[in-house]
């Protein structure tokens, strides 16, 4: 087996690739809370999945695995204050939170009312892999919208523009 990269030639090369940004949202009894994920892709359309990378860190992994349901809501353009919000360390999930207008779907978890799509999840599987847990996510109920999605490169928020 071959040695890996060093970890600044990964975040060298990783920032590189465009990203979508969503704000992973969480529920167990009346605790909700919720961080900014750009580890996010779709798994399989049979069953609908998706698959999210969430540090081991994070206080809304404990209330996805207390719970077993998590959402995923896509961020539009304008949402990059809201990204800053779930991203910054320290503040209550109830502060994060209280910065936009949430709805529930099918598992109750908080569903941003103004994504550009929101996947409602049930947990189906969950690996751990050095920093992060890997989760599976079969999807439940769905919404979306015609905004355009915000991206993030290089470490800065980006939108999307025409040719």
């Amino acid at each position: 087996m071959q040695d890996a990269v060093s970890e600044a030639e990964y975040k060298y090369a990783m920032r590189r690739v465009v990203s979508p940004v969503a704000v992973i949202t969480a529920r167990s009894g009346t605790a909700r809370n919720g961080l900014t994920a750009t580890a996010i892709c779709s798994a399989t359309t049979e069953p609908p999945t998706v698959v999210v990378c969430v540090n081991r860190q994070a206080r809304a992994l404990r209330l996805i695995e207390e719970s077993g349901t998590f959402a995923v809501n896509f961020l539009s353009e304008q949402q990059s204050d809201l990204a800053r919000t779930f991203s910054t360390h320290g503040l209550e999930g109830e502060t994060r939170l209280g910065s936009a207008s949430w709805t529930t779907l099918k598992t109750g978890v908080p569903i941003l009312a103004s994504s550009v799509s929101s996947f409602d999840c049930v947990l189906e599987k969950s690996l751990t892999h050095g920093t992060h847990e890997v989760l599976f996510g079969r999807v439940v109920a769905v919404t979306s919208t015609e905004s355009n999605a915000l991206l993030y490169r290089d470490g800065f928020f980006r939108r999307i523009a025409p040719e």
